[in-house]
This record gives structure tokens, C-alpha cells and sequence, in this order.
């Protein structure tokens, strides 16, 4: 402890000796002095114990030595050093609010005395800053707060107040001063909030006010913040009563552009804030109107965002009423009744319009949380409105599809389901972002082509002409994003990852290409991008790989399978050069591990039929029913299980499914009758089992040969569907042999006495009827066992099965 007190103490009399003497050395070293203090702990031995009396004299004899050096500087001949002096005293009362509390009517007194003479704005900038650090140090220590606060804050904001009226340069910094400290010290700054609230209005709508953006916001913040001071008025009923009047001032301003007498303002129903005429001639005065629509919506923006203590009343209702009509106003003038001159400023004007309307519903969904809900539908037609009628600004399609994020990521499927579908469709369109390029044929060999000095044979001069024409129609892929395209694909990820089934079958499809086709592109080097540009696009390569994974993540019922392709992407991009794209691909690489199969890879689904579209539309009926008739209309779909062999009669497997589309066309084209006697042939065959017909030593060697196998139950396939198309309701004719087997003695195999041989169906599960079916054996051939040829074809990733329609 003894040595830190003595480094600081010769660190404290050498800068103040030394890199502070005079004017120069302030001007060379006034920086290094900054870093100084800020890297160390100068001012943390004050009041330090256990140190010797010697040493603690001579650390304060530092520190005072130091305090006399800043108020000389603060107070110097040249701007340099006055700037140097005040940004030392902010340093030093940051580190050490005792030195503040012993010398706050000193620094105070010097630092308004600054910002009341007309110095240089580099002054009067650091003397706000100073200033500000001295409340924000003030206001957290109660006894500085009653002692210090109540005699210095007012002379404060009086010398701040008038420095705002009278520079537009200082504006930002003197306003951002004035809301600070009517946040920090409400009743103090009581006295001023009126004129406060003159000048910032003045900013915000007086048309020959020209200041920087950032200063309306600052105005816009500070009147917010006029409203938690109080007074006479509650705070939450000033709250209310500002935000009516903003909206009322918007409301004159659609007016203005319409063209239209606002019939409220006579009876006073419609308030508005007292701000100067808009020019008469409306070449200027719409534009003045659009501006101040923007202004206004700063000053909602403000209201919405800036914390209140208090509970408010917020008129969501009013707000989404006028964001809706400013978005439809550029409609409102182009089918006017009474077209007017004036209208054909409008369209100009309509890009600033719809991004004043994004503003005004975005801060909604900001501030609001739960409580849009019942306003989500008209958001939502605002959008549409806004997407249907806009014309091609960069700006709002940016603001529009950014809102449309938010509203998916923060109410879901309570915001997308009342989104018009033309909204969805143009974002997946504007996620386009590439375009064909020719590419040059160079110049040697089109000047071959087309002098005759060198023949050849006639096959050699036909290649040439074939080359150069394949060389003519070919081009490169020039792929250019673009801030469109980056809203656009945010929008997407966030409905793929929150909505995903929103988006049919056609819109998967064609966004799966687009976002495949760059990212593979990207990956075998398709495009004709340069080094840098590629290294700039790394956001876009991160984000089409995020919308990738997502897709995959949650499939589409139809949609085909992408898994190889993006496996492919995703392991290419693990040797990207940027870290975003490395990663983003090792998380999905990790996600997608558990869905593929090892032993069956994803593969293209084939194209469905019509008559497995008609079965799986019967799936979720078919499913509260039996296993019978679910199996049937699968089989039906070809979707069940291996077809079956018959041993004895060669049936193929094409001969079985010539037979099955036989049946489905006698299906649809069969007439009633004989529906009715396939329904009665199929009655009794259910209640008359058919007779056994015992062969031992058949018996004898498939109990040799399938010693550990199971017993299992086995039908005739015809019966299987007859019953499932009596359950439902639909009869087919059998077009095999009756069934064979009994539920009456299981420890025999069903044989039909028309058949010479045994013949060996597909073992199936039977339903639970009338008559309790237990498990039986079914004789097996020792080649029919778990081969591989007898894998369908249709076994991939999403297949069709129950499942997808359940």
C-alpha cells in the first residue's frame, strides 16, 4: 500500500508539473494525461488507512497541487487549454466524487460560465459533458442530492436552456442536457418544463427550423420526458394528453396532402399542437407536411419508448387508425373524385409516408408485448396495403419486411395467418439475388470464325461453329446482394423458424431452390464474384445458411428432400473463410446428425399418384378404424410392405401390381351390383372359415427350418381388403382365391383346397371382431427370410405414410 501511494503521488506532481506546465505541452500531451488517469488508480488513495503520515501528507499535498493545475486550465487563455481543464475535471469526478463534493461551487460557477459566453463550440461541448457528469454523479448520492443538487441543477439548466435557444449548432448536446435532467430532477427542473417544451416543439414542426436528424430525436426525447415532471397535471394524464395531440397533428398533415377540410377542428375533437403554418403553395407546403409527419412520429416514437414510471393509458386503437390511413393516402389521392393538382406531388411523397406508417405500427409491437393482439389483423392489412401500393423504394421494402420479422418473432401464427399470401410470395421473390451475365467470346477466336483463310474438312468446321455457339450462350451467374435481399431472407428465417407451415408446397419449393442454388454456387465457385466481394458477403453466405438449416429443421409434408443437398452445403462450409459461416454450419451439421438415417440416406420422394393422393386423404379417417383398413389403403397406395411371392404359381412382382391397378380401375368403374355380391361374398367368407387341409410333412420341415421363428397369422391378401373396403364402405371384388385359415385351430397353416400347393401371403395383423382371432403360423419359404432385394422403392426421407396426414 505504502509504494502504490507513493507511485501515485509522483505520477500526480509529474503530470501536473510537467506534461501540463503550459499551453504546448497541454496541446502535445493533454492525451496521454486522459489515458493516464483512466488506466490508473490516481485518485483511490484519499482516504486511505494504514499508510504513514508522511506519505499521506505528501499524496494530498499531489492532489491539491492537481486541483489548482485543472481549475487554471479550465479557466486559460486559449480554447485548448480551457478544453483540456473541463474534460480533466469530468475525469476527476468520475474517479473521485469526494474531490467533486469539495470543490462542486467552484467547477460549477466555472463551467456556466463557460456555457454563458460565446466561446468555441469544442468549449461549450466539453463544458455540456462536464456538466452532465456532474449531475449523473450528484443524483446518486442522496446527501450530494438535498445539499448540492438543490443550489447548483437550476443555474444548470437556466445557463443550458438559454444556450439551446440561441445556438442551433449546440442544440443536440443542450437538449440531451435539459431531458437528462428533467428525468433526474423532476421538481427542479418544475420551473422550465413550459419553455423546454416551446423550444423542442419549435424544432420539431417549425418548417424554417433546418437542424440534424439527430436533433429531432433529441426533441422528441426531451418532451417525453417533460411529461414525467408533473405539476398541476397528473403524469399519466399528460402522458395521454400528448400522445392525442401528436396524433391529431399527424392527422391534419394526411389533411394537408389530401387536399381535404378537416372537419373536426372546428368542433375541437381533433387537438393538435400550436406549430406555424405550412406554406401555401403546395409545391412547398406537402413536402413541409410529410416532413412534419415525420417529426411527429419521432416525438410518438419517444412517448412509447422513454420509461414512465407510472401506469399510462396508450391509444393503441388511435395509432394503427392513422398508420393505416397515412398508407393509404398516396391510394386516397390517385382515386380521388376531384382530381387536383396537388395530388401529382403525392406519389413522390408516398415512399416517406409508408415509412412514417412502418414506424408508427413497429414501435407498437415494440412497446405493447400481449396487448396487439386484437389489433394483429389490422396491422397486417396495413402491410398488405403498404406491399400491394408501394412503389420500388429500397428504403421501405427494407422497413416493411423488418416489421414483418418482428411481428412473426414476437406473435407467430396470431400475425401470420391474417397476413395476405401476396405479402409472403413477394418476399420469397425479392430473396432473388442473382442475375445471367454473357460471357465474352474472345476476340482470336471469333475473328477464326469468321475469315475463311484457314479451311478444314467439313466435321472440323462444324465443331468450331458448335464451340463458339456454346461459348456465345453461355454465362456466368452474377450473384449481387443486396439490403433487400438481407431483409428478405431475415423475414424468411423468421417464419421458417417460428410459421413454418405457412408457406405451401409451391413457395418451399421455389425458396429451397434459390437459397440451394446460391449456397452451392458459392460452394463449387459458380459465380464471377471477386476475393473481396466474397469476403464482404459473408453475412448473406451466414444467413442463406441459417434459412437452409431452418428449412430442413421443419420440412414442408410435400416438399422434397433436401437433406443430401444441404449436408453437401453444409460440410463445404466448414472450410469457409468466414468464422459466422463455419459456425452456423457446425450447428446444423450437429442438428441434422440425429434425422438421417445411417443405413437409409435421404433420397428424392417420387411424385405422388392420384390414387395414393385419394388413400392418404382417407388416412386420418382410416386410423380411428381397424389395422385391416389401414393396411389396405396403403396397399392400395403402394406404400405397405414388400409385396409377397407366390411360390407355387410364379407370381412377379410386376404380374401382382398389374393385378392391384386392375382391381382399383374395376374399383372405380364396377357397378353396384357387383359391389353388393362382393360385399356378400366377403360376409361369407368372414363367417364361414374355409376347411384345413392338414400335410405333415409340409408341417414337418418348416417346423425345421423356421425352428426360431415367431407364429404369426396369415390371411389371404384379398379377404385383408374386402374387409377393410367393408369398413369403409367401399367394396372391391376379391381376385383371388378365397382365404384360407380358421381363428378356430392356430397351430395349423391355412390352406385352400383349390390349390395343389401351399401358397404364402404377406403376414399381417388381424382386427380384434366378433370372433377372437389369436396368433397363428405361416409357413415360410426358407429364401422368402429378411433379403435385401425385397426393400420397396419409396422408402426415403418424409415418405408418404399415416403419419404425414396425422
Amino acid at each position: 500500500m505504502e509504494a502504490r501511494v507513493h507511485c501515485a503521488e509522483r505520477t500526480l506532481s509529474l503530470l501536473a508539473s510537467t506534461y501540463l506546465a503550459n499551453a504546448e505541452a497541454v496541446k502535445a500531451n493533454v492525451g496521454t494525461v486522459v489515458d493516464t488517469v483512466l488506466s490508473q488508480n490516481l485518485f483511490g488513495y484519499i482516504s486511505a488507512t494504514g499508510i504513514k503520515a508522511e506519505t499521506a501528507k505528501r499524496y494530498d499535498m499531489a492532489v491539491q497541487k492537481w486541483i489548482a493545475r485543472i481549475n487554471s486550465l479550465a479557466t486559460g487563455k486559449t480554447p485548448d487549454m480551457r478544453v483540456a481543464g473541463i474534460l480533466l475535471m469530468k475525469q476527476t469526478a468520475l474517479q473521485a466524487p469526494a474531490i467533486l463534493v469539495d470543490n462542486i461551487a467552484k467547477w460549477t460557477t466555472t463551467v456556466v460560465g463557460l456555457l454563458s459566453k460565446s466561446d468555441m463550440a469544442s468549449v461549450t461541448t466539453a463544458a455540456l459533458q462536464t456538466v452532465l457528469v456532474f449531475m449523473d454523479v450528484v443524483r446518486e448520492v442522496p446527501v450530494m442530492r438535498r445539499e448540492i443538487a438543490s443550489a447548483q441543477v437550476p443555474r444548470i439548466n437556466q445557463a443550458v436552456l438559454a444556450l439551446a435557444e440561441t445556438s442551433t449548432e449546440l442544440a443536440e448536446s443542450a437538449i440531451e442536457t435539459l431531458m437528462y435532467s428533467a428525468y433526474w430532477f423532476p421538481t427542479l427542473f418544475r420551473p422550465l418544463a413550459t419553455k423546454t417544451e416551446s423550444l423542442c416543439l419549435r424544432i420539431l414542426g417549425d418548417p424554417a427550423t433546418k437542424v440534424k436528424t439527430e436533433t429531432y430525436k433529441r426533441a422528441a426525447e426531451c418532451v417525453a420526458a417533460l411529461c414525467a415532471v408533473g405539476g398541476k397535471v397528473a403524469v399519466e394524464d399528460q402522458w395521454f394528453q400528448v400522445v392525442q395531440t401528436t396524433l391529431g397533428t399527424i392527422r391534419r398533415c394526411i389533411e394537408h396532402i389530401l387536399c381535404v377540410e378537416d372537419s373536426a377542428r372546428e368542433s375541437g375533437s381533433n387537438q393538435a399542437f400550436d406549430l406555424p403554418e405550412l406554406d401555401g403553395d403546395f409545391i412547398v407546403g406537402m413536402p413541409q407536411a410529410a416532413d412534419r409527419i415525420g417529426r411527429m412520429t419521432d416525438l410518438l416514437v419517444a412517448l412509447f419508448t422513454r420509461p414512465v414510471n407510472v401506469d399510462v393509458p396508450a391509444p393503441v386503437d388511435g395509432v394503427v387508425r392513422v398508420a393505416s390511413r397515412l398508407a393509404l393516402a398516396p391510394m386516397l389521392a390517385e382515386n380521388s373524385k376531384t382530381p387536383r393538382a396537388e395530388h401529382g406531388i403525392v406519389p413522390m411523397l408516398a415512399p416517406q409516408l409508408y415509412r412514417e406508417a412502418i414506424r408508427m405500427l413497429a414501435v407498437l409491437v415494440f412497446s405493447m408485448g400481449c396487448n396487439m393482439y386484437p389489433f394483429l389483423g389490422n396491422v397486417a392489412r396495413t402491410i398488405g396495403t403498404i406491399n400491394t401500393t408501394s412503389v420500388s423504394s429500397p428504403t421501405t421494402t427494407v422497413a416493411l419486411y423488418s416489421l414483418i420479422r418482428l411481428c412473426v418473432e414476437r406473435y407467430g401464427y396470431g400475425f401470420v395467418v391474417c397476413l395476405p399470401r401476396d405479402v409472403l410470395s413477394s418476399i420469397i421473390d425479392d430473396t432473388q439475388a442473382q442475375s445471367s451475365r454473357a460471357v465474352k467470346v474472345a476476340a482470336d477466336s471469333a475473328s477464326g470464325l469468321s475469315t475463311p483463310k484457314k479451311r478444314g474438312s467439313g466435321r472440323s468446321q462444324r465443331q468450331a461453329a458448335q464451340m463458339a455457339d456454346e461459348q456465345l450462350s453461355r454465362g456466368h451467374l452474377h450473384v449481387q446482394y443486396t439490403d433487400v435481399v438481407h431483409a428478405a431472407l431475415n423475414a424468411v428465417l423468421a417464419i421458417l423458424e417460428h410459421t413454418p407451415s405457412v408457406l405451401g408446397t409451391e413457395l418451399r419449393t421455389q425458396l429451397d431452390s434459390r437459397v440451394l442454388t446460391l449456397l452451392l454456387l458459392e460452394m463449387v465457385g459458380g459465380t464471377d464474384q471477386p476475393h473481396a466481394s466474397r469476403q464482404s458477403d459473408a453475412p448473406y453466405r451466414a444467413l442463406l445458411c441459417k434459412c437452409l438449416r431452418a428449412s430442413v429443421l421443419s420440412p414442408d409434408p410435400w416438399q422434397k428432400a433436401i437433406v443430401p443437398h444441404a449436408l453437401a452445403v453444409f460440410t463445404a462450409g466448414l472450410e469457409d473463410s468466414s468464422g459466422e459461416v463455419r459456425v452456423v454450419c457446425a450447428d446444423a451439421l450437429l442438428a441434422i446428425d440425429p434425422i438421417v438415417h445411417a443405413r437409409l440416406p435421404a433420397q428424392l420422394r417420387a411424385p405422388d399418384t392420384d390414387e395414393g393422393m385419394e388413400a392418404e386423404s382417407q388416412v386420418p379417417r382410416l386410423v380411428l378404424g381397424t389395422e385391416a383398413g389401414l393396411s389396405a389403403a396403403l396397399a392400395e397406395a403402394h406404400l405397405d410392405s414388400p409385396l409377397t411371392a407366390r411360390a407355387d404359381n410364379k407370381v412377379s412382382a410386376f404380374e401382382k401390381e398389374e393385378e392391384v391397378d386392375n382391381a382399383n380401375k374395376r374399383h372405380k368403374s364396377g357397378s353396384y351390383q357387383a359391389a353388393a355380391s362382393a360385399e356378400q361374398d366377403a360376409k361369407s367368407v368372414y363367417q364361414e372359415p374355409a376347411p384345413l387341409q392338414d400335410d405333415s410333412s409340409d408341417s414337418n420341415s418348416n417346423s425345421n427350418s423356421n425352428s426360431n421363428s415367431n407364429m404369426r397369422t396369415s390371411f389371404s391378401e384379398d379377404w385383408i381388403k374386402s374387409q377393410d373396403n367393408k369398413d369403409r364402405g367401399t367394396i372391391r371384388q376379391p381376385t383371388y382365391a378365397e382365404p384360407s385359415g380358421t381363428p378356430a385351430n392356430p397351430a395349423k397353416p391355412a390352406v385352400s383346397p383349390s390349390q395343389s400347393s401351399s401358397s404364402f401371403a404377406q403376414a399381417s395383423s388381424v382386427p380384434e371382431a366378433s370372433s377372437a382371432a389369436a396368433k397363428q403360423e405361416a409357413p415360410a419359404d426358407g429364401n422368402n427370410g429378411d433379403g435385401d432385394d425385397d426393400i420397396p422403392d419409396i422408402v426415403m426421407e418424409g415418405s408418404d405414410s399415416e403419419d404425414d396426414d396425422v
